[in-house]
C-alpha cells in the first residue's frame, strides 16, 4: 500500500466511526427524559440528516446526477450548522467539560464554515476571502490523507461531531470518545497548520489578473476543451448533449477525451465514435489520451510486459477506430500514472512511448503522438530531454499546468520550469499545454478563471506551444469544469470566449 492509501483508508475508518458515534449518541440523547427538549430535538434532526446530507453533499457536485439534488444541496451545510449549534448548547449548559467541549467546538466550526462556503461558490456567488482560504486550508488537510484528489474529488468530507453530553457507560466507551475527540482536535490542528500557506494560495491568483494575450497573426494556436468524464464506458448521455453544445458555443479549434482501457474496445468506442463525428465535421481537432485500468496496479504488478501490450493494443484501437489528430498514449505518467501503477522508471516509459508511437504511426503515419509532462521534477525532466530531441519518435511534446494546493504558486513555478526546458532546444518541436484548470469548489470560481487565463497569457507568449486544451466542460467525476453541476456555466467560460475573441481578432 502507497502511503496516501493507507492514510486514505485510516481516514475513511475513522470517519465511519464518527458516523455511528453520531447516530448512536443522537438516538441516547432521544430516550432520556432529563436531557432539555431543545437539545434533544436539535440532536435528533442533526443525527436523523447526517447521512442523507453527507450523500447529498457528494452527489450534487456531479452534472449526471447532480440536477435534481442540486435543489437540497443546502441540507448539507444546514447539518452541519445543526452541529455548530449542539456543541454551543452542550457547552453553555455545561453538558461537556470545556476542555473537550472548545476543541469540538472549532472543529465543527470549521466543517460548517466550509459547507456553507461550498455553498454559496455553488451558487455562482463569490465567498468571503477568509472563509475561502478555510475552504483551502482543509482542502490541503485532505490532500494529506488522499494527494491531489483532494482538490477535485467531492467524495472527502469531515464528519462533525456531537460533543458527548452523556456520561460513558463503559471503559471501551470512554475510550472512543477519547480516540474520537483526539482525532478530531488533530484534523482541527492540520486545517490551521495549513491556514497560513492556504491564505497566501488565494490570493496567489490575483497576480494574473491583468495578463495578457499575445496576439497570432498567422492563426497557429489553437484553443481546445476537454469533453465528457475520463470514460470507462460510452459517453453519458447528459455529457454528449451538455459538452457538444458548450464546445459549439466556445467555437474551440480542438476537442480532448480521456478513454480509459475499459472503454477502449467494443461498443463503448463506437460509441465515441459516433458521439464526436458531428463535433468533427468542421475540422475540429481531436486529442485523445489513453487513461488506465482500475486494476492497473495489480496488473503492471503480475506482469509489466503483458501490461505494456495490452495498452498498446488499446493504442492500436483507439488509432484505428478515432483517427485522431493527436495521441497520448498514456494520461500524465510521472503523477497521474505513479498514482494509479506505482513508480515506473523513465526509461519504461521511454520504451512505452517508442513503440506506441510505432504502432500508431504505422496505422495512420499522420497521427501526431505526443507526451505529456505533470510533475516537473528529475524524472519528467528526462522524459522531456528523450522526447523533444529531434530523433526521438514523439511529434508533439506537452504540459500539465494546473493550480495546486498552494494555488498559483506552484503553478507559477511549473511554468518557469516548462520554459526553461523549452529553451533547451534552439529549435523545438511542436508543443502543447494539454490540460489546464483550476478547482472552483477548493479555490472559488474567480480564482478558477485566472488560473485559465495566467496560463493562456503564458501559452500564447511562448512560440513553440500551438495549442491549449481548458479542462474540462463540465463537473462529472472531478470538480474543476466550466459547467456546474446546477447546468450554469462558470465565469471561466466568459474569458474563454474573450481569449477566442482576441486570437482570431488578431489573425485577421
Amino acid at each position: 500500500m502507497t502511503s496516501h492509501r493507507l492514510l486514505g483508508a485510516l481516514y475513511v475508518a475513522l470517519s465511519v466511526a464518527m458516523i455511528a458515534w453520531d447516530i448512536l449518541m443522537a438516538g441516547r440523547i432521544a430516550k432520556l427524559r432529563r436531557i432539555p427538549r431543545a437539545f434533544q430535538a436539535m440532536t435528533g434532526i442533526a443525527g436523523l440528516l447526517l447521512v442523507p446530507a453527507l450523500v447529498v453533499a457528494f452527489t450534487s457536485e456531479s452534472l449526471l446526477y447532480g440536477r435534481a439534488i442540486f435543489l437540497v444541496a443546502w441540507l448539507w451545510p444546514f447539518t452541519a450548522l445543526l452541529f455548530v449549534l449542539q456543541t454551543i448548547y452542550a457547552l453553555g449548559r455545561r453538558l461537556v467539560t470545556p476542555l473537550l467541549g472548545f476543541p469540538l467546538l472549532v472543529y465543527n466550526a470549521i466543517i460548517a464554515t466550509v459547507a456553507v462556503t461550498k455553498f454559496v461558490i455553488t451558487r455562482g456567488d463569490s465567498p468571503a476571502e477568509f472563509a475561502l482560504a478555510l475552504n483551502a486550508a482543509q482542502a490541503s488537510m485532505l490532500g494529506t490523507f488522499f494527494g491531489a484528489p483532494a482538490l477535485w474529488n467531492p467524495i472527502y468530507l469531515q464528519v462533525p461531531i456531537f460533543a458527548p453530553s452523556l456520561p460513558a457507560r463503559w471503559g471501551f466507551t470512554r475510550l472512543a470518545r477519547v480516540a474520537l475527540a483526539g482525532a478530531a482536535i488533530a484534523m482541527t490542528a492540520l486545517v490551521v497548520i495549513e491556514l497560513p500557506g492556504a491564505v497566501a494560495g488565494i490570493k496567489s491568483y490575483a497576480s494574473h489578473e491583468r495578463d495578457q494575450l499575445q496576439e497570432h497573426p498567422e492563426g497557429d494556436f489553437k484553443i481546445g476543451l476537454k469533453i465528457f468524464p475520463d470514460l470507462r464506458s460510452g459517453p453519458p448521455a447528459l455529457a454528449i448533449t451538455n459538452d457538444l453544445a458548450l464546445s459549439d458555443t466556445l467555437d474551440v479549434d480542438a476537442i480532448s477525451v480521456v478513454v480509459d482501457p475499459e472503454a477502449a474496445r467494443g461498443i463503448a468506442l463506437d460509441s465515441l465514435a459516433r458521439s464526436i463525428d458531428q463535433a468533427r465535421a468542421d475540422s475540429t481537432l481531436l486529442i485523445v489520451a489513453l487513461g488506465y485500468p482500475k486494476k492497473g496496479k495489480t496488473e503492471i504488478q503480475q506482469s509489466r510486459e503483458d501490461y505494456t501490450i495490452a495498452r498498446l493494443k488499446d493504442v492500436d484501437r483507439i488509432a484505428r477506430r478515432l483517427k485522431p489528430n493527436y495521441l497520448i498514449p498514456a494520461v500524465d505518467p510521472l503523477e497521474e500514472g505513479s498514482r494509479i501503477l506505482g513508480d515506473q522508471t523513465p526509461q519504461y516509459w521511454i520504451d512505452y512511448f517508442t513503440r506506441a508511437a510505432r504502432v500508431a504511426h504505422y496505422i495512420y503515419p499522420s497521427i501526431k503522438v505526443a507526451v505529456p509532462m505533470s510533475s516537473y521534477g528529475t524524472r519528467d525532466s528526462t522524459l522531456y530531454a528523450w522526447a523533444a530531441r529531434r530523433g526521438s519518435p514523439i511529434d508533439v511534446v506537452g504540459f500539465s499546468l494546473l493550480a495546486g494546493f498552494d494555488g498559483a504558486r506552484s503553478l507559477d513555478t511549473h511554468l518557469r520550469v516548462a520554459q526553461r526546458w523549452m529553451r533547451q532546444f534552439p529549435n523545438p518541436k511542436e508543443h502543447w499545454v494539454f490540460a489546464t484548470g483550476g478547482y472552483p469548489l477548493a479555490h472559488g470560481e474567480k480564482n478558477q478563471e485566472r488560473a485559465i487565463w495566467g496560463v493562456l497569457s503564458w501559452a500564447t507568449a511562448e512560440t513553440p506551444i500551438k495549442g491549449l486544451v481548458v479542462y474540462e466542460a463540465g463537473d462529472y467525476y472531478t470538480v474543476r469544469g466550466l459547467r456546474a453541476p446546477g447546468g450554469r456555466l462558470r465565469s471561466a467560460t466568459a474569458a474563454i470566449l474573450r481569449a477566442e475573441k482576441g486570437l482570431r481578432s488578431g489573425a485577421q
